[in-house]
Formats: C-alpha cells, sequence, structure tokens
C-alpha cells in the first residue's frame, strides 16, 4: 500500500512539474520514486502446507542475495 502511495505522489510531482513548467517540482518526483523503489519490503509468505518452499530454503534464498 506504501508503494502504491508514494509512486502515485511521485507521478503527480513529475506531471506537476510539466504543468507548472518548474522543474524541481519533476526532482522531487523522481527522489520519491527513488524512496519508493528503494524502501519496499519484499516479504516471502510461505505456506508449509501448500508449497514446495521451506522457510529454511527461503533464509538460504534470501543470504545469497546480500
Amino acid at each position: 500500500m506504501k508503494l502504491l502511495l508514494l509512486l502515485s505522489v511521485a507521478a503527480a510531482c513529475v506531471a506537476l512539474s510539466f504543468a507548472w513548467r518548474e522543474p524541481w517540482i519533476g526532482g522531487v518526483g523522481l527522489l520519491v520514486g527513488f524512496v519508493a523503489m528503494f524502501t519496499d519490503r519484499d516479504d516471502v509468505e510461505v505456506d508449509e502446507r501448500h508449497s514446495y518452499e521451506t522457510h529454511d530454503t527461503v533464509r538460504k534464498m534470501r543470504s545469497r542475495d546480500r
């Protein structure tokens, strides 16, 4: 939900920069967009009854990427 809100704020700022001819508003929008992308959590929910992945394999995948 937070990601969608931040990306919509970023899109609105970029659109306003074209409407008002103020380039700094677009810069603020791009910064908000980057913050939205980099603070988005990618939580993995695993239902052990219906999934092949266990918590152990998810931990191994996450530790490999860091």
